[in-house]
C-alpha cells in the first residue's frame, strides 16, 4: 500500500509525525526511583543563587516511585529530590532540551552513583563528577607524599605524577565537556576550569604580583556569565562571590571595579544581571564589615538610580534613593558633617572647634538600654585612654526640657570629664545628619574630623585605640604597651 503513495502524502505523514513527537515530548516529567526509601513523600527542590527553593512536594504512586510532571518545561537548572526525614538529597540537571528522564538511586547508598534512563546529559555530567572525584582524590594523595618526602629524587617523582594526573583531569574534562559543548552539564564542568598562569621572570614579589593580576583577569575567561541557566546552580554563585569576596583585593575600589566587571559579563536584562544585582546590592547593604556601605551605594547609584533595575518598585525605588542620600556623607574617608551644639551652660560649640588628634563622637540618649549597657565600656576605656590626646564628644538625642536627663545621668554616672552636648532646639539637626535615630553611634575622627571608623560597639574601642597608636596618631599611655 505504501508503495501507492506520492510524494506529497509521504511528505505530510513525516510533518505529523514530527509533529505528534514534538507534543508527546512537550513539557516535562522527571520520574524519580528511590530503592529502600519507607517515606510517602518527596521533596523536589532547586539550587538558585545560595539558596534551595521548593519546587513540590511528591506523593509515592509506589514505593520509593515519584513523579513530577508538568505542561510547562521546568527552567534549567540543578535540581534536588530531599529525601525524608534525615533531608540528604540526589542532584540531577535539568536542562532546556532535557526534561524527561528517570533518575535512579538507593536510600540506602546515596554516595553511589545516581543512574539516569534517557537523560541527554546527566549521565555524562554523573561520569565526569565520579571520574573528578577520583582523581583529585589521587592528587590529594600525591601532595600529602610530598608533604612527607625528603630526598629530592622522590620530590620530583611525585611533583611529576602530580603534574601528569593534573593533565589527565584537565584532558579528560574537556573531552567530557565535547561530548556535550552546548548544555548546561558543560558549563557546570566549564566553572572548574582556571587558565594556567604563565611563568614570569623578575624580582619574587613581582612575579607573585603578576600572577595574581593574571589570575584575576582571567578568571571568567572559561564561563558564560550570560547563561541565564547557571542561575538555577550554586556553582555559579560560589564562583561569583569567591572572585569578590576572596580573590580580589578587599578595598572599596577594587571591589566596586569587579562588580561592575561581572554584572558586564552577565548582560544588562538578562534573569543573572537581574538577580545577582539584586543579591550583591543586599549583601553589601547589610554587610557586617566596617566601611562596606560604600559599596552599597555605588552599586545604587550606578545601577538602580541609572534606571537599570526596572522591577523595582518605584516606591521602593524612592525609599532606597533616600537612604543612599543619607549614608554618602558617612562614608569612610569622607569629612564628618558640621554640626553646632550647646554644653550644659548653653556656650555653643561646633565639632569642628574640637582641637584633638582623634576625637570619638558618641551619640546617645540616658534612657536608651543598649546606651546603658555601652557606658560602663565607654568609662574603662576613657580612664584607660584619657592622657593620650583623644578627646570624647558626645551628643545626647533628648531635646527642650528633655535635655535635663541627659545632664542628670552625666552628674550620677561620673561622665563630666567628656565634652558634652545638646541640640536643644534641633537646629543643627545631628541626628538625622549621622543616622542617630537609633542610639548609641560611634565614629572615630582624625584631626580634620575626617572619619576614620564607624559602626562600631562600644566594647570595641579597646580593640581599635592601640592601632591608633602604633599610627602615630595618639600618644602612648604611660599603663599600655604598644603590643596591648
Amino acid at each position: 500500500m505504501l508503495k501507492n503513495l506520492g510524494k506529497y502524502q509521504l511528505a505530510l505523514i513525516f510533518i505529523l509525525l514530527v509533529c505528534v513527537s514534538g507534543v508527546a515530548q512537550s513539557g516535562h516529567k522527571i520520574e524519580i526511583n528511590i530503592e529502600n526509601y519507607g517515606s510517602s513523600e518527596l521533596i523536589l527542590a532547586h539550587e538558585f543563587l545560595n539558596r534551595y527553593p521548593v519546587v513540590d512536594t511528591l506523593t509515592a504512586l509506589s514505593p520509593g516511585k515519584f513523579v513530577h510532571t508538568g505542561d510547562k518545561a521546568l527552567a534549567a537548572g540543578v535540581y534536588m529530590a530531599v529525601l525524608l526525614p534525615e533531608n540528604e538529597f540526589v542532584s540531577f540537571i535539568v536542562d532546556t532540551d532535557d526534561q524527561h528522564f528517570t533518575v535512579k538511586a538507593d536510600a540506602k547508598n546515596l554516595f553511589a552513583p545516581t543512574q539516569f534512563v534517557n537523560s541527554k546529559y546527566n549521565s555524562i555530567y554523573t561520569d565526569y563528577v565520579q571520574y573528578s572525584n577520583e582523581t583529585v582524590n589521587a592528587l590529594n594523595a600525591y601532595n600529602s607524599r610530598l608533604q612527607e618526602a625528603t630526598d629530592e629524587s622522590t620530590n620530583q617523582d611525585l611533583r611529576s605524577k602530580f603534574a601528569m594526573k593534573l593533565k589527565e583531569l584537565t584532558d579528560q574534562r574537556q573531552a567530557f565537556i565535547n561530548k556535550a559543548p552546548n548544555s548546561l552539564a558543560a558549563q557546570l564542568m566549564k566553572l572548574e576550569i582556571e587558565t594556567p598562569v604563565p611563568n614570569y621572570e623578575g624580582p619574587q614579589e613581582e612575579v607573585i604580583n603578576k600572577k595574581y593580576g593574571f589570575r584575576i583577569d582571567h578568571y571568567f575567561d572559561h564561563v558564560d556569565l550570560s547563561d541565564d541557566r547557571l542561575l538555577n546552580t550554586e556553582a555559579l554563585f560560589n564562583k561569583v562571590f569567591f572572585y569578590l569576596d576572596q580573590l580580589v583585593p578587599q578595598t572599596i575600589l577594587s571591589i566596586n571595579a569587579n562588580i561592575d566587571e561581572v554584572l558586564k559579563r552577565m548582560e544588562p536584562g538578562s534573569q543573572n544581571f537581574k538577580f545577582f544585582l539584586d543579591h550583591i546590592m543586599l549583601e553589601y547593604a547589610s554587610s557586617d564589615y566596617i566601611g562596606m556601605d560604600a559599596v552599597y551605594v555605588h552599586v545604587v547609584d550606578q545601577y538602580y538610580a541609572k534606571g537599570m533595575a526596572p522591577w523595582v518598585k518605584e516606591e521602593d525605588l524612592a525609599e532606597m534613593l533616600e537612604d543612599v542620600r543619607k549614608r554618602k556623607p558617612l562614608l569612610l574617608g569622607n569629612p564628618a558633617p558640621k554640626i553646632d551644639m550647646e554644653l550644659q551652660d548653653g556656650t555653643p560649640i561646633a565639632l569642628y572647634d574640637v582641637d584633638a588628634p582623634i576625637t570619638v563622637l558618641y551619640l546617645w540618649q540616658p534612657n536608651c538600654s543598649h546606651c546603658k549597657a555601652s557606658m560602663p565600656y565607654m568609662k574603662s576605656f576613657w580612664e584607660k585612654y584619657k592622657n593620650t590626646g583623644l578627646k570624647i564628644f558626645a551628643g545626647c538625642t533628648k531635646v527642650g526640657a528633655k535635655t535635663a536627663d541627659c545632664w542628670k545621668y552625666i552628674e550620677e554616672n561620673g561622665l563630666q570629664d567628656w565634652i558634652h552636648t545638646v541640640d536643644t532646639d534641633l537646629s543643627s539637626r545631628f541626628v538625622q545628619k549621622y543616622m542617630a535615630e537609633k542610639t548609641p553611634k560611634l565614629f572615630i575622627l582624625d584631626a580634620n574630623k575626617k572619619i576614620i571608623l564607624k559602626d562600631f560597639n562600644a566594647d570595641q574601642l579597646e580593640e581599635i585605640v592601640p592601632a591608633l597608636i602604633e599610627s602615630d596618631r595618639l600618644s602612648k599611655p604611660e599603663n599600655i604597651g604598644k603590643s596591648e
